[in-house]
């Protein structure tokens, strides 16, 4: 990686996914591949990371269900400042962080988007969007009358 590296912008991506999976209670299939990353800190630092992650992941499961979302985001936020700071502390490891994601390169099909379950939406609108979403300077108004553009 670059000598300029920011740290944060690695370590963002990775804090959520890992926030999302806790938050799923399937964190599980990716605690050796953390553990692996977490490696220079020395296993007692590395089994207390997992801890943590253990406990949180039990903690999102027992909570009720209005509150894990704000839980979830306190999560990752956390990842986020220590991912970074292991990433600021070792530069040479951000390459391996970024691994810990999907590899869109090896994706055998990158233009399939992944399935989109709505469930519980009556009455919303769905919008799913293979980049960034621009609705230009009008916004996006779906199903209300356009804004008066005199106004």
């Amino acid at each position: 990686m670059a000598a300029d590296l920011d740290a944060m912008a690695v370590a963002a991506p990775v804090a959520g996914a890992l926030a999302v999976e806790v938050a799923r209670g399937s964190w599980a299939a990716l605690r050796g591949a953390v553990a692996r990353f977490l490696r220079r800190d020395g296993e007692p630092a590395v089994e207390r990371q997992l801890e943590l992650l253990d406990q949180a992941e039990q903690s999102l499961a027992e909570m009720p269900e209005g509150d894990r979302d704000g839980a979830r985001r306190q999560l990752e936020q956390r990842l986020l400042l220590q991912l970074a700071a292991y990433v600021d502390r070792y530069p040479d490891m951000a390459d391996e962080l970024a691994a810990l994601l999907p590899d869109a390169q090896n994706d055998p099909h990158p233009d399939v988007a992944p399935p989109l379950i709505a469930q519980h939406n009556t009455d919303s609108q769905i919008v799913q969007a293979g980049g960034n979403l621009d609705a230009g300077s009008g916004g996006i108004n779906y199903g209300v009358p356009p804004r008066n553009q005199r106004a």
